[in-house]
């Protein structure tokens, strides 16, 4: 079973490695592809470009066995759409594919493109951080209570994991990083440096 983050990584920051490497754990699963969005369809565009987004997934993943950068969205362009992208994995014979998505982003799972279809090509893992919740019927007849349970269904599975993540958000780092800091809470050492030479999330005129 392969491990599929998807995001607009604007920048990527610990919380979201902190995730991956719980899910991973929890989960036995040997690969976590990070997947950063070309245009994102639910959300403004990304402030850093693509070039740079990948950069500071690769700084961030450098260390981290098991996690890498998949430019999938990047290199196909235009509006990211999950279904089109694990239809592409199973192109390439990636057998199980399990989704990693955050709280947030399952709430508005309805509104995807083709939410039917997407339960049909992989599992879902949610992650739920503290003062986090989800809709407790939703999906409800889909849910999975261990990830056992989850890794013997090829696809269709939801489970709710609990995660103790840091409080680090995207859009808390680009607000601390408009007012001047650097949330080194936040970021891997590698990722803040570049965000520097970079001049990243920078307010005009700074």
């Amino acid at each position: 079973m392969i491990g599929i983050f998807g995001g607009t990584f604007d920048p990527i920051h610990n919380g979201h490695t902190h995730i991956a490497r719980a899910a991973m754990s929890v989960l036995n699963l040997g690969q976590m592809h990070f997947v950063p969005c070309a245009d994102p369809v639910h959300r403004g565009r990304p402030r850093a470009t693509a070039e740079q987004r990948c950069a500071m997934i690769e700084l961030a993943l450098a260390g981290e066995t098991g996690m890498r950068l998949d430019r999938l969205e990047i290199d196909r362009g235009g509006p990211s759409y999950t279904i089109d992208t694990l239809r592409e994995f199973h192109r390439r014979g990636a057998g199980d594919l399990l989704l990693l998505l955050g709280a947030d982003a399952f709430n508005g799972f309805a509104s995807w493109k083709a939410p039917a279809k997407i339960l049909q090509l992989a599992n879902l893992v949610i992650c739920i951080r503290p003062g986090t919740e989800v809709d407790p019927g939703f999906y409800a007849g889909q849910r999975v209570e261990s990830a056992e349970s989850l890794r013997e269904r090829t696809a269709g599975a939801i489970l709710l994991l609990e995660v103790e993540a840091p409080d680090c958000s995207s859009s808390g780092v680009r607000a601390a990083l408009d007012a001047g800091e650097i949330p080194l809470y936040c970021l891997h050492p590698d990722v803040a440096d570049y965000i520097r030479r970079q001049h990243l999330y920078r307010r005009p005129g700074d």
